[in-house]
């Protein structure tokens, strides 16, 4: 076995027993799983509202305390007097007050605080049913034709592709997916880039700080030695996403019969998202973790000791936390901004925007193949000079600082050292 793969495989194997390691694979799906849970939980433990109903037409009151809505129990009430009387001893928890005019109702809710949208939302349709009733009556229609009357008109959105050889294929919308997926994806790389970024600064950190750099520069090159942990870094990325697959397949069939995660599914079908999406999303993604990787090598190569890695991955998390408030903040709510188009093209950036604008239909696909072609010839460079760097900074022992050693290395590396 090369000596590249000794270290490749020393790092690895490292890497995923670390606790990161394992937390970052089942962390999304206890939120998930917790998520599911606690909406079941909310679902079965919602308490009954019990809302009172005032008008001065005894038949309108009638009508409204026959509407029935889930979780809400109507009562009539006789005067506003018994309405306060009966809030005040929380006989009942909010009180609506309908008035009149004509075949038009106007609505006020009343209660000791102010109702949810959900519970808003039940007291509008209650009312609007009524008013719609009362206006079937006035204008003598039948229940056939009230249904005809309410009933939505149909859009259904379809997306127009011109192929280069001319030809035009219409397909179905599924930028709503795509998007939900790509948002997800920005959440997911930033805390696997973070997660990542840190373990491989930590780990050339510490070497460093041991003082061993030089037993291992004797028996292996530099450039070698980088590789190598980048490699074993990389492996375990790509394991992790592996685990994460499966146990994504995994949770799809053990709860299958759960209502909230069929729901779920059926939000996130990705039989109806395109196989070059999930092919660009992924190149995006793992361009990007290796980009900021590299980046944080280099960045771990520059201090002394192991304690001070935070301090030389900063500049990388600043780097990172800008593309992700761009990609989740400025390409969701104004994706035709100028900053956004130009930054998607830009390597460090476009990892996270990118595939936001690629699933809004902002971006086409040559769009996206120039976008990756920049992103991974910025790889192999950062990577060249990195490694080049690697070789001057990693026998620097500069106590006054990142910067006085990235100087240093900076001299180093002109000398041809």
């Amino acid at each position: 076995m090369s000596k590249f793969w000794i270290i490749a495989k020393d790092v690895y194997f490292k890497t995923i027993k670390t606790p990161s390691f394992i937390i970052g694979i089942f962390l999304p799906f206890i939120v998930v799983l917790g998520g599911i849970f606690f909406a079941n939980f909310a679902k079965e433990d919602q308490s009954l509202q019990k809302i009172g109903i005032y008008t001065k037409e005894p038949a309108l009151t009638q009508a409204l305390v026959a509407q029935k809505q889930a979780q809400v129990r109507y009562r009539p009430l006789s005067s506003l007097k018994e309405a306060k009387s009966q809030l005040k001893a929380e006989k009942i928890d909010y009180y609506l007050v309908v008035e009149q005019k004509g075949v038009q109702l106007t609505s006020t809710v009343y209660g000791k605080d102010i109702p949810g949208n959900n519970l808003k939302q039940k007291l509008t349709q209650t009312v609007t049913n009524v008013q719609l009733g009362l206006k079937a009556n006035a204008y003598q229609l039948t229940p056939k034709q009230i249904e005809t009357l309410v009933e939505p008109a149909q859009l259904t959105p379809k997306k127009v592709d011109f192929e280069a050889d001319g030809q035009v294929q219409i397909k179905d919308d599924t930028s709503d997916i795509e998007f939900m997926i790509a948002y997800v994806a920005c959440i997911f790389t930033f805390f696997l880039v973070m997660t990542y970024a840190s373990i491989i600064a930590q780990e050339i950190a510490s070497e460093k700080g041991m003082r061993i750099m030089e037993v291992i520069l004797s028996s292996t090159s530099a450039k070698t030695h980088f590789y190598g942990k980048l490699a074993g870094v990389i492996l375990a990325t790509l394991t992790q996403l592996f685990l994460m697959g499966l146990l994504l397949v995994g949770t799809k069939f053990a709860f299958q019969s759960d209502e909230n995660v069929k729901d779920l599914f059926k939000m996130v079908d990705l039989d109806q998202v395109s196989s070059s999406y999930l092919v660009f999303l992924l190149l995006f993604i793992i361009g990007g973790c290796l980009l900021y990787a590299v980046l944080a090598a280099l960045c771990g190569s520059l201090v002394n000791r192991a304690e001070d890695a935070p301090k030389a991955v900063a500049p990388v998390s600043y780097l990172l936390l800008i593309a992700y408030i761009l990609g989740l903040v400025m390409a969701v709510n104004d994706p035709n901004n100028i900053l956004v188009t130009v930054t998607s093209y830009l390597p460090f950036f476009s990892t996270f925007i990118m595939p936001v604008l690629l699933a809004k239909g902002l971006a086409t696909t040559l769009s996206a193949v120039l976008s990756l072609v920049i992103l991974g010839g910025s790889l192999v460079v950062l990577a060249v000079l990195s490694a080049k760097m690697y070789k001057a900074n990693v026998l620097v022992y500069d106590q006054r600082g990142i910067w006085s050693a990235l100087k240093k290395s900076v001299v180093l590396l002109r000398k041809g050292v």
